[in-house]
């Protein structure tokens, strides 16, 4: 065999090698998933701004994939025996097509962002907070869509934090101290990173549309803040994994293509309208 025909086929070979390894490690890569929950208890006054600025967030993230999915959940109230419902999933736009381009990838971004924008002006507010029972269901729905330790996944929970509707935690937030033990089973967030956002965005009192007043909210120092943090952190079971930060994403270039972005900056939308 000469020279020139053997070096072809160590290239050919060299080629099917790793167009083989490319598919293999196409299926095996992990997905990552992403999960929004919004509360949109009277309470909390982040209005749609911060719901569009954390979907913007997770389009514009470089951990997704073409498989990467987004689903957006809302507290639920008593209408919802405090379970919460599903406002949407989406699927995290890519480009599949050198020809599609960028252009292509954004008009379906802004598509999401749009469909999110025009459901969200549609929420009422809330008088209740379930938190903990939205945040529990959001994990156990990343879980289901595979997520493990090598996924990447992540929770965002754009909340203050104030829950009142599960008793043991309700009771804990009303303490000058952290409880050694509060009797609910931590919540599995294996692989899942989970980010509370918009805790400092607080309205300072409620009102109550049953019995049409308003009635003042625990009022925060630099000490309650924190214990509020301890408390929710000590209810992971990889509290490592859990952040908080006193605001969500702010909205970017993204969002700017979308009917109503300004009403949704300036808080001119009043969800409970």
């Amino acid at each position: 065999m000469s020279r020139q025909v053997l070096c072809a086929v160590l290239v050919s070979l060299a080629s099917v090698g790793f167009v083989a390894w490319r598919v293999l490690a196409a299926q095996n890569r992990e997905t990552p998933h992403f999960e929004i929950v919004k509360d949109p208890s009277a309470s909390h006054g982040a209005g749609c701004e911060s719901l569009l600025g954390l979907t913007g967030h997770v389009l514009e993230a470089n951990a997704t994939s073409p498989a990467s999915t987004i689903t957006v959940l809302i507290l639920g109230d008593q209408s919802t025996a405090s379970e919460p419902w599903r406002m949407g999933t989406y699927s995290v736009p890519s480009v599949r097509k050198v020809l599609e381009g960028r252009s292509a990838k954004l008009r379906q971004q802004q598509q999401i962002l749009r469909d999110i924008s025009g459901k969200c002006q549609d929420l009422r507010r809330t008088t209740i907070s379930p938190i903990f029972l939205g945040v529990t269901q959001a994990v156990a729905d990343l879980h289901a869509r595979g997520c493990k330790p090598t996924s990447h996944c992540e929770l965002f929970v754009d909340t203050d934090l104030e829950e009142n509707v599960e008793p043991t935690i309700k009771k804990a937030l009303l303490k000058n101290d952290v409880p050694k033990h509060i009797s609910v089973s931590p919540v599995d967030n294996t692989g899942i990173g989970v980010v509370f956002c918009g805790v400092a965005v607080t309205e300072g009192h409620i009102r109550d549309r049953s019995e049409n007043v308003a009635r003042q909210s625990v009022t925060r120092d630099s000490g309650r803040v924190k214990r509020t943090q301890e408390i929710w952190r000590s209810l992971f079971a990889e509290s490592g994994a859990v952040r908080f930060e006193p605001y969500c994403p702010r909205s970017t270039e993204l969002e700017r293509g979308v009917p109503g972005f300004d009403k949704n900056r300036h808080g001119e939308t009043d969800a409970s309208q």
